[in-house]
């Protein structure tokens, strides 16, 4: 005997949390992170930091669990090619939709996504659309697929299913939506139009994660479809 103390005994850290409990862990984390997103309608470094915190959901995946929540390649171009078209459609029917239902003022959801960038960098709106196009088709749909189809559906997937985590993703991505449109300023009929779009486009890029087991697949079809999004928001509206 040393008469040493024992060692404390250490617990499972956040990480074997998160993995004794996908499902609790994943609500919470969707709670906080629909809070701070919705809380950045009123605030820019809340919106900064909304996304910050989706990026860092990865982290709560130890690295060699990440090909196992989607971060990773896709096996062959014909699959992403194949879900890059279905999401396109999706966003092409809901483009109209919105467009046949609210017209093409500021009721309608779509014009906002342009608004969002303006006076980014006063006296060089150029500046303003490069960012926009940064964003729209590379940073957003990144953090936004690995968090929502890559980390929140894998956790789902688990215990549920395929089916429901395409459904419940879809939903939640939906929701934080109105962190960026409908809020301010407050517009019921921009909220009616941005929910059912955003969760069909989440039920499409969510069988595009069920076809291609990737979320970074997710990412390029997202970012593909955004860019054509803001061309026809200038062609159209």
């Amino acid at each position: 005997m040393s008469g040493l103390p024992a060692p404390a005994h250490r617990g499972p850290g956040l990480r074997g949390r998160v993995s004794a409990a996908p499902v609790a862990s994943a609500g919470a984390l969707f709670a906080l992170l629909a809070a701070v997103r919705i809380g950045g309608a009123f605030s820019v470094p809340v919106m900064v930091l909304a996304v910050a915190l989706s990026a860092a959901a990865l982290g709560l995946v130890p690295r060699t669990r990440w090909a196992d929540a989607g971060i990773r390649g896709f096996s062959g171009w014909a699959p992403l090619l194949w879900c890059t078209a279905m999401v396109a459609v999706v966003y092409a029917q809901t483009f109209l939709a919105t467009r046949a239902a609210f017209g093409t003022d500021e009721d309608n959801w779509t014009r906002w996504v342009p608004k969002l960038f303006e006076g980014l960098v006063p006296g060089a709106p150029w500046a303003d659309v490069v960012a926009m196009l940064l964003a729209m088709g590379v940073l957003v749909p990144l953090v936004e697929e690995v968090c929502y189809r890559g980390v929140l559906f894998r956790a789902v997937e688990r215990p549920w299913g395929t089916r429901a985590a395409v459904v419940l993703t879809a939903a939640g991505w939906a929701l934080v939506h109105l962190g960026d449109y409908g809020l301010r300023p407050f517009n019921p009929q921009v909220i009616c139009g941005v929910l059912p779009s955003v969760f069909l486009m989440g039920l499409a890029l969510g069988v595009c994660r069920a076809v291609t087991g990737s979320a970074v697949a997710c990412a390029v079809a997202q970012g593909v479809c955004n860019l054509l999004l803001l061309g026809a928001v200038h062609l159209w509206l």
